[in-house]
C-alpha cells in the first residue's frame, strides 16, 4: 500500500498471476485483503458481508487473470472490482428494503462520502447494462427487470407473469448472455466486463 492508501501495483506479481502461478495469486490475496476487506466493510457495514465480497473479487481476478498484462493498473482495477462488489450490494440491498436513496448517497456506512471517479464510473457502467437491457426481447426484458429492479424471486415473477418457474430461470439466464454479448460486441474487453458482470 502506498501512504494514501491505495493498492500498489507489482507488474510482476500480476505477471505472473497471468501466467496462472497460483502461489502469485496466493501472495497477492494476502498482500491485498486488509485493504479491500476494511474498504468494503466500510461501506456495507458489516465485516462478513465484505469477507463474501473480498472473496468474490478474487474469483474474478483469477477467472479474468489473462488480462492482467494488459492493464497499466491493475491494482486499482482489482481494488475497483471490490469497490463495485460494495457499492452494488448497498443499492441491491436497498431495492429489496425498498429504501431507495439508502446509496443516493455516495455515503458508505460511516457517513463518508465515496470516491466521485468510482462513482461516476459506477453509473456509467450501469447505464451501459440499462442500455443492453433496452435491447432485450419483451419477456427477458421484464424478467430482468422484475428481478433486479423490483427484487422478486423467480417463483414471485413466474406467479405475476402466469409462467413456469423453470421458463423464468431459462428466460433469466438467456437475458444475462445477451446482456453480455450485446456489451462484448461492443468491444468492451474482459477487463471492463468483469466489472458490468458485477452489476447484472
Amino acid at each position: 500500500m502506498n501512504e494514501d492508501g491505495q493498492l500498489i501495483d507489482a507488474p510482476e506479481l500480476f505477471s505472473r498471476i497471468a501466467s496462472g502461478d497460483e502461489a502469485a495469486f496466493r501472495e497477492l490475496f494476502e498482500l491485498y485483503v486488509p485493504r479491500l476487506q476494511a474498504m468494503a466493510s466500510r461501506i456495507t457495514g458489516s465485516a462478513a458481508v465484505a469477507d463474501d465480497l473480498v472473496q468474490e473479487t478474487f474469483l474474478k481476478v483469477w477467472i479474468a487473470r489473462d488480462q492482467l498484462t494488459g492493464l497499466e493498473q491493475p491494482g486499482a482495477w482489482v481494488r475497483k472490482i471490490c469497490f463495485f462488489l460494495a457499492v452494488n450490494h448497498v443499492r441491491r440491498q436497498a431495492v429489496r428494503d425498498k429504501v431507495m436513496d439508502h446509496i443516493a448517497h455516495e455515503k458508505d456506512a460511516s457517513g463518508k462520502s465515496l470516491p466521485v471517479a468510482e462513482m461516476a464510473e459506477f453509473r456509467q457502467l450501469l447505464s451501459l447494462v440499462g442500455d443492453a437491457v433496452d435491447r432485450l426481447p419483451e419477456k427477458q426484458r421484464r424478467i430482468y427487470r422484475l428481478s433486479r429492479e423490483e427484487a422478486l424471486t423467480i417463483s414471485e415473477i413466474a406467479d405475476r407473469m402466469g409462467l413456469a418457474s423453470s421458463t423464468v430461470k431459462n428466460l433469466m439466464v438467456m437475458a444475462l448472455k445477451n446482456i453480455r454479448a450485446s456489451l462484448q460486441n461492443a468491444g468492451y474487453p474482459l477487463s471492463v466486463l468483469v466489472l458490468i458482470d458485477i452489476l447484472l
